[in-house]
């Protein structure tokens, strides 16, 4: 199948990939960014709010960033998915997606019960150091993967 560019399916298409790339990816991005509050300030309300020991469903999004590419890429022209920058996108998606299974999701995770273990905000805890350590490896976890994101963009973006 070979859509136009302006073809309105087309279009609905391009639309949920960029839109459910901006949400996964935006929303990790966000992640790090209070785990980076919770590893420099502890354990705030909105800290606490925030890492509630499960990973958001805007934050699972990630999952689906290359559904809607190739399914893209399939009504557009399917020869591209033999192409560089393409197999270079995807590598770069698994690594994320490894990265934020196997580091960043866990760490967030156990950051949320060390901070529901902590009994009041400003309280010193044994486990400050702990909080200390998991919201860094949240953060440096999310930095990754933003930074990732930006390559996959510009690759999916330009094509080179």
């Amino acid at each position: 199948m070979h859509l136009a560019i302006n073809n309105p399916f087309y279009v609905v298409l391009l639309i949920f990939h960029v839109g459910i790339g901006l949400i996964g990816f935006g929303s990790n991005a966000m992640a790090g960014w209070t785990a980076r509050d919770a590893a420099h300030l502890g354990p705030s309300e909105s800290v606490r709010r925030f890492f509630d020991g499960r990973i958001s469903l805007a934050q699972w999004c990630v999952i689906l960033v290359p559904v809607f590419g190739i399914s893209l890429l399939v009504l557009r022209d399917a020869a591209d998915i033999s192409q560089i920058w393409f197999l270079a996108a995807v590598t770069i998606w698994v690594i994320t997606l490894g990265l934020l299974t196997a580091r960043g999701w866990p760490a967030q995770r156990t950051l949320g019960a060390l901070l529901a273990s902590v009994p009041e905000v400003g309280a010193v805890a044994g486990s400050d150091a702990e909080i200390h350590s998991q919201g860094l490896i949240v953060l440096r976890t999310q930095q990754v993967v933003v930074v990732l994101y930006l390559v996959a963009f510009y690759l999916m973006l330009f094509k080179p």
